[in-house]
């Protein structure tokens, strides 16, 4: 997601995917040694680019805390000013500084940048100071090489970490660029991560969103065992070959939307055979899970429709902050007004819907109209959750801040950012055309966006944001 970092800034915003179940026959036959094994059947959730829904989870409402630190009082403005500290990209940058796509930033712990295009599968290394260093990774699939990226997150150390579905682990690099060997996952069992990966304190990785596979040859048997109905694990995933993920909590999961409406496209697979893509009936307003790696080594969860953070400790114990700002009722109005604002998406797209689906394989061909007729069906069927959720984003910066954007409770229009301590002190709110939670946090108070002009050339901007709370 891009966000502008500062008032008058017109940026635009890449939304989150739906998830797809996609049945495949035929199209891995000319994969990997692992895939061919499982031709016959495979299922697997994919991210669908052009997506107008929000997906994911929510928690529990126990033990709420902050009370007496500002939490439970009203806002108090904050109107911060950054400081640009350099520019990078943009339509007249040089030839180093010219990206396909960025698609996520990260820092270590020296300040160095690290830009990650997704369509070259590269990741450029810039100086503190806004000078280019040197390329990490290319495209491909042999040794230190990526071929489907999912995203790219930094540790604190420097190793850079690009999950890729093509090889089922993360590929890692050090700060120089050479390739440590791949951290192999088990994408039946905790999934692979995806675009939302972040890296902790402990210079290990987590993610809200990973990607998970489950094989059946016909005998009724997967190759791991699915969620357990009501709850999404969170993993945390080693970055060093031979180590495994642990689970680090239960997260609450919102049940199902209403059966019925699904909706079924067909395409071709360049790799051969014929593609069909299930889509579950569309529902606005889901509640997502939100993670927050902090200093400390805990991680901020988010699991649930109101304004409560979980901070997971690595054994597990969990301390509770709540604001007790409610959450918005779905009303009549609320929905049409979202039926609008998503059909709007669709057909102001130039050149039509667009259909992007991430697999081993090869590709998949999808005819333009069919697809942006399923899409619309989709949305003139869609189901809505009782409730908007309080919180939309979160993040955490160095100094152990966590910026929490609340919902504005209107489709399509932002809401406020609080930024609070790990201890529960009230620092206090962005409003909503203030600051926004940038793309990266770097230490010193550094912070990266990520600014799309009209013609979609990006341009990363560096700012050092107040440290003082």
């Amino acid at each position: 997601m891009h966000r502008g970092p500062a008032r008058g800034l017109s940026l635009r915003r890449r939304t989150m995917a739906p998830r797809l179940l996609m049945r495949t026959r035929g199209l891995m036959s000319n994969s990997s040694p692992t895939a061919r094994r499982t031709s016959t059947r495979s299922f697997l959730a994919v991210p669908v680019l052009l997506a107008l829904g929000l997906g994911a989870c929510g928690g529990d409402t126990t033990g709420p805390a902050g009370a007496g630190s500002g939490l439970d009082g009203p806002d108090r403005v904050l109107d911060w000013q950054p400081e640009t500290v350099y520019t990078v990209g943009g339509f007249e940058a040089p030839e180093w500084a010219t990206f396909g796509r960025v698609a996520q930033l990260g820092f270590d712990q020296d300040g160095t940048l690290y830009l990650f295009d997704d369509q070259t599968a590269q990741v450029t290394v810039v100086s503190p100071e806004g000078a280019f260093l040197h390329v990490i990774g290319r495209r491909g699939d042999g040794p230190g090489e990526v071929g489907r990226p999912l995203g790219m997150t930094v540790t604190r150390d420097g190793r850079v970490v690009i999950p890729d579905l093509g090889k089922r682990a993360l590929v890692l690099y050090d700060a120089q660029g050479e390739w440590l060997g791949n951290a192999r996952v088990a994408m039946e069992r905790e999934g692979l991560p995806a675009r939302d990966v972040r890296a902790t304190a402990s210079n290990r990785v987590v993610s809200a969103e990973p990607l998970r596979l489950f094989l059946d040859e016909g005998t009724g048997d997967t190759d791991g065992e699915a969620p357990n109905r009501g709850t999404r694990p969170v993993w945390v995933y080693p970055t060093s070959e031979g180590d495994s993920a642990e689970k680090l909590l239960d997260a609450w999961e919102p049940p199902p939307p209403p059966e019925g409406g699904e909706s079924t496209l067909e395409g071709g697979g360049t790799a051969g055979g014929m593609v069909v893509i299930r889509t579950a009936r569309m529902r606005a307003f889901t509640p997502e899970l939100h993670l927050a790696p902090l200093p400390d080594g805990r991680v901020a969860v988010v699991d649930s429709v109101d304004y409560t953070l979980k901070l997971v400790g690595a054994s597990g114990e969990v301390e509770r902050l709540h604001r007790p700002i409610p959450p918005t009722p779905v009303t009549d109005g609320i929905r049409e007004m979202e039926r609008e604002r998503r059909l709007d998406e669709i057909v102001g797209r130039e050149g039509g819907a667009r259909l992007s689906v991430l697999g081993g394989g090869g590709g998949v061909s999808l005819d333009r109209e069919a697809v942006k007729r399923m899409l619309e069906d989709q949305v003139s069927n869609m189901s809505f959750f009782p409730e908007i959720p309080v919180v939309e984003s979160m993040a955490a910066d160095w100094e152990g801040r966590i910026w929490v954007q609340r919902s504005s409770g209107v489709p399509g229009e932002p809401g406020p950012t609080d930024v609070i301590t790990a201890g529960g002190g009230y620092v206090g709110t962005l409003p909503p055309d203030g600051l926004r939670i940038p793309d990266a946090f770097g230490p010193g108070g550094l912070a990266a966006y990520i600014e799309l002009d009209e013609l979609d050339v990006a341009t990363v901007r560096v700012v050092r944001l107040p440290l003082g709370t």
